[in-house]
């Protein structure tokens, strides 16, 4: 790797450079290089920088002076990287990169430092932060995040009371003030967020110290908001201070009662250049006071600070300020949220409260309004608790006022909307519609229905309304369905007579139609309505929009699934209705209403379903048998996704007819010329794969006398089209019938080893990143035959190509593909055969076990260090497994396979410690203990990828 990196640089680094010249070289090459291979070359060479113990062989200056001595190696890393940053002519580049090696090797190397250079170190950066307290302002930030992590990790006898000493060796400095603040802000970030190091210090730690730390900070705080000349900056960096320690915990909230920058924050609010930092920081000050009885002081003063921006919020100026509303609005809503058990208990101190944020809620930007709707959930949520006490009736009006300020916002604009525009409007409607729903929970669905209703009346009476004037209160009725009470015999009635006869807009009949499909649960209380329901809704099929004809074919389908007992009667009227329309509508109409039909035909007597499926199916069975040619098999395609959604629907069927095995058998037969023809196309394999896994359910045991021909027939197209779905069906089929008779296995072997042949031959020839669907379910194909049938993979010819197969599935990016693989890999090397010698898959397992090792070691090793949370897990299983039956194979692979990783994996250093720790495991034949090294070689691999990823975001 020294090698390497080293030639990465060979244009910059020489026997004579020194270390600030080889930085340089390397930072300029990754920053204006356009050759990318010496970009990454120089990446990795100031990676290994910032990770290696030892720099001898990355600065060759000091190649001789360096000794072996790990401390002293050490030692010069560190003194590398502070003759950089101190260098006085150097540029901001490479001292920005020394900044950031002093953090990165804080929070990964600390400990290696010799216990009497602490302190040094820490004057050092404290030297620093001096002379960087004017800036740059990325430098300076480096340096206070690396002195944060040390402060968090140095023990109290080391460093006491980092903050006290901070505040009183800088607090009274004005040209340091912003580099205090910085530190502070960056401390209390480090210790919520850096989990890569141990917080040795009792910070965060509850106790006297943790309220004189967290007080220490407000009174420095308060002092700088009240210092005179203090500039906007500054001002904002309290803020931001204020806000990181209230998210430590370590600044309470209850202790800002009083205090110069509580006071500092709401007046903040007026002016423009700190009006965003204070509204976040009185959002976090607001969160912390969610301990509504150890806050009541300072809540009690937050209160009337926040009725008091009443005027600001209701100023028309600040209404047509989008950012200035949604700043006011996270501070009022944030407060209701977390005060929503006062606002219940006293409504009349917290009303003024709820005012505002209703104020907040009737403003023309959307973004602003839907801040507020999870604050009407919790408010409901907290009226309806007060039961069986009477709600105030002001809460009461402010639901009522609440449905109307709704139904206005649900009103699409005049211009018409386009593209995301339009997405972004329709998501809106959805979300601001289940604020209906907690009026609802209040005021009861009654009401606010009849709020709806009226004003479509009044639209409609006027004879001038807007189509917008009707469709949103319908967009209420139907987003309020759910709370209707099912049994309502007086207003949902009129709701149901006053649809059919609203203007025949477009708009406006797609909202009624999708009203009766939102309400087809009172429908099926009420089956008297469907007589009337059913004209109206196929009407829709006749609309020239294809929005109403959609929402015709979505309503029919709920209307059939929750009231199909009450339409089987309809059955003939609905088959004729959907011969008529088939051939006008579009596929997934079609499939909507066969959806539909296949609920009806679940409600009837199990006697009468296969009949009744055959009369609306085999239409579809026929337009698949008369496939002529190309140009037929978008509707042969679309015809088998409706066979899928009838029998997915349906279901099994107990106690099929008998005659239910011919028609199986003539079914087969179709599919079997229509594949024999078409089966290599990829669009026809899919849909084919899908209704046979569907018929193979429904028809159940009457499939097994077809079932040897299935399999053949899927080998043979697989072969034909290497599409994925045959392998799939395939492992359905063995899963279904394997061992059932001798044709059923000669059927299943034969397939088996024609699929694994083809695949063998297409991985020959094809990249496996371009085939992962078929890889994938390949090796759900080898798995069910573990499974299922385990001497027709292990005693197969195809077992070592089957094999070879699952471990390249290792080398795809998918975490869910490499999953299964693993799980295919430790059936084999964990399978009972192993056990018992007498066992015939025994000798052929550990062939093909030994005869791979060379190759699935190393790819198990790059699993293990490169893999996702899941898939280095997994490994480890299988590793001590191999320990358990392959100890001799093991040791002689895994060194050579260790040398293989990269060193951003693991370090040579790290690589050696690994195979001592291995080599005892492994020759002392303790699986836990070599399960226990490759374990460790997960976390100082995860180690260095974290270490890695913080040079490449430039932490």
């Amino acid at each position: 790797m020294a090698d390497s990196n080293a030639a990465a640089s060979s244009s910059t680094s020489t026997s004579s450079s020194s270390p600030l010249e080889a930085v340089v070289n390397a930072l300029n090459v990754l920053y204006t290089n356009p050759d990318k291979d010496a970009k990454e070359k120089a990446n990795a060479w100031l990676a290994d920088f910032q990770k290696s113990l030892s720099v001898s062989a990355r600065l060759p200056i000091h190649h001789k002076a360096i000794t072996d001595d790990p401390a002293r190696r050490q030692t010069e890393a560190w003194s590398t990287s502070q003759m950089i940053l101190f260098a006085p002519d150097a540029p901001i580049e490479p001292k920005l990169f020394a900044a950031q090696t002093f953090r990165n090797k804080i929070t990964y190397d600390l400990e290696q430092l010799p216990a009497e250079q602490l302190l040094p170190l820490r004057d050092s950066l404290l030297s620093a932060l001096r002379s960087f307290a004017q800036g740059p302002r990325v430098i300076l930030t480096q340096i206070c995040i690396a002195l944060a992590d040390m402060a968090l990790q140095l023990s109290p006898a080391q460093w006491n009371d980092p903050v006290a000493s901070m505040i009183d060796q800088f607090g009274k400095e004005p040209q340091m003030a912003a580099a205090l603040l910085e530190f502070l802000q960056v401390l209390a970030e480090e210790y919520n967020s850096n989990f890569k190091i141990k917080v040795a210090n009792d910070f965060g730690r509850e106790g006297d110290a943790s309220v004189r730390r967290g007080e220490q900070v407000i009174g420095l705080l308060s002092m700088y908001v009240q210092a005179q000349g203090i500039t906007r900056q500054l001002h904002n960096q309290c803020f931001a201070t204020l806000g990181a320690w209230l998210r430590t915990g370590q600044t309470r909230a209850s202790s800002l009662a009083g205090t110069p920058v509580l006071a500092s924050a709401f007046a903040a609010l007026a002016d423009d250049e700190l009006f965003d930092h204070a509204v976040d920081v009185l959002v976090d000050i607001i969160h912390e006071t969610q301990e509504l009885q150890e806050n009541i002081a300072v809540i009690q003063e937050i209160v009337p600070r926040l009725t008091q921006l009443g005027p600001q919020v209701t100023d028309p100026a600040t209404r047509e300020d989008e950012d200035k509303m949604r700043g006011f609005c996270r501070i009022l809503v944030e407060a209701g949220e977390w005060y929503e058990p006062l606002i219940v208990q006293h409504p009349d101190t917290f009303l003024p409260l709820v005012e505002l944020i209703k104020q907040c809620a009737t403003v023309d930007e959307l973004d602003v309004v839907s801040i507020t709707l999870n604050f009407w959930y919790r408010l409901s949520k907290g009226v309806q608790k007060m039961a069986p006490a009477p709600i105030p009736d002001a809460l009461l009006q402010v639901f009522v006022d609440l449905v109307g300020i709704v139904i206005k916002h649900l009103h699409y604009p005049d211009e018409a909307l386009k593209g995301e525009e339009r997405d972004t409007f329709r998501d809106f409607r959805h979300k601001i519609g289940d604020t209906l729903k907690d009026c609802c929970a209040v005021l009861g669905a009654g009401p606010c229905l009849e709020q709806a209703y009226d004003i479509i009346a009044r639209a409609v009476a006027s004879g001038s309304a807007r189509w917008q004037d009707i469709e949103a209160p319908l967009f209420s009725m139907r987003s309020m369905g759910a709370a209707i009470d099912i049994y309502d015999d007086v207003l949902v009635p009129k709701i149901m007579e006053m649809l059919p006869k609203l203007p025949p807009h477009p708009r406006i009949r797609y909202a009624a139609i999708l009203v009766i499909g939102r309400y087809t649960h009172w429908t099926r209380q009420h089956p008297e309505h469907i007589q009337f329901q059913l004209p109206y809704v196929s009407s829709g099929f006749d609309d020239d929009d294809p929005e109403v004809l959609a929402a015709a074919s979505q309503t029919m389908k709920y209307l059939c699934k929750d009231c199909p007992e009450h339409l089987v009667a309809f059955l003939p009227q609905l088959h004729a209705f959907l011969v008529s329309v088939s051939g006008k509508l579009g596929a997934q109409d079609l499939l909507d209403l066969s959806a539909a039909i296949a609920h009806i035909i679940v409600a009837m007597p199990p006697a009468e379903v296969a009949s009744a499926l055959s009369q609306f199916v085999m239409p579809d069975v026929e337009v698949v048998h008369s496939v002529s040619g190309s140009a037929d098999l978008r509707r042969a395609a679309d015809a088998l996704e409706r066979i899928d959604v009838y029998l997915a629907i349906i279901g099994r069927v107990p106690d099929l007819p008998a005659s239910c095995a011919a028609t199986c058998q003539q079914v087969w037969s179709v599919l079997d010329g229509f594949l024999a023809q078409f089966g290599h196309l990829a669009s026809v394999a899919d849909r084919a794969c899908v209704a046979i896994r569907r018929g193979l359910v429904f028809f159940d045991e009457m499939a097994f006398a077809v079932a040897p021909s299935v399999l053949d027939r899927l080998s043979a197209c697989f072969e034909a089209s290497t599409a994925s779905g045959y392998l799939w069906i395939t492992g359905k089929v063995i899963e279904q019938f394997a061992g059932r008779s001798a044709e059923m296995d000669r059927a299943a072997s034969s397939a088996f080893e024609r699929e694994s042949a083809r695949l063998f031959s297409l991985l020959q020839s094809t990249p496996p990143t371009q085939v992962p669907d078929v890889l994938d379910d390949y090796t759900h194909l080898v798995l069910t035959l573990i499974d299922s049938a385990p001497s027709l993979i292990f005693l197969s010819p195809a077992f070592p190509s089957a094999f070879q197969s699952v471990l390249t599935a290792l080398t795809l990016p998918s975490p869910r593909v490499v999953i299964t693989a693993l799980d295919a890999i430790r059936a084999v090397v964990g399978h009972d055969a192993l056990e018992d010698p007498s066992s015939p898959f025994a000798a052929p397992i550990r062939a093909v076990v030994e005869s791979t090792a060379q190759q699935s070691i190393p790819l198990l090793l790059d699993v293990l260090v490169g893999g996702g949370e899941d898939e280095p897990y997994n490994v480890l299983t299988i590793l001590r497994l191999l320990s358990m039956q392959f100890p001799t194979l093991l040791a002689t692979t895994v060194p050579p396979a260790i040398e293989l990783l990269p060193v951003r994996a693991a370090s040579q250093q790290e690589k050696a410690d690994f195979l001592s720790r291995f080599g005892s495991a492994i020759t002392a034949l303790n699986p836990n203990q070599v399960k226990d090294a490759f374990t460790w070689l997960l976390r100082m691999s995860r180690k260095s990828r974290d270490r890695a990823r913080d040079l490449g975001e430039g932490r």
